[in-house]
């Protein structure tokens, strides 16, 4: 046994486990714990780390999220360009939220932001 499981956080081991080997819903789950600082820590880092690797799977909740924390600039530079990128691929994959995303990066980014964003993607 060792120390997680002594301490009563066998759960959170095998989570952590499961999202190493790949398992999408345990890597977006592990980005929430972190997120929200849930039987762990708070760490806005390891949250995106976790969405991220979800989100490289195709996961829309972990896009819109991980979207979500570049957009408000929780936890990472304020980015609104790979805001957008990332709400698009949520948006495509059906998830509303993501389309009011991308509509309020629009009308808030920095004109030549916008511009640049209107540039380089397919607007609906």
């Amino acid at each position: 046994m060792d120390i997680l499981e002594l301490a009563g956080y066998a759960p959170l081991k095998k989570l952590t486990e499961s999202a190493q080997a790949g398992d999408v819903n345990a890597q977006y789950n592990l980005g929430v714990l972190y997120f929200e600082g849930k039987d762990v820590p708070q760490d806005y880092i390891e949250a995106a780390k976790w969405y991220g690797a979800a989100a490289d799977q195709g996961d829309k909740q972990a896009q819109f999220n991980l979207g979500l924390m570049f957009y408000r600039g929780i936890g990472l530079p304020q980015n609104y360009e790979y805001a957008y990128q990332l709400f698009e691929l949520a948006a495509n994959q059906g998830d509303e939220r993501a389309e009011q995303g991308m509509s309020a990066i629009l009308t808030e980014a920095p004109t030549d932001v916008a511009a640049r964003i209107k540039s380089s993607h397919t607007l609906n």
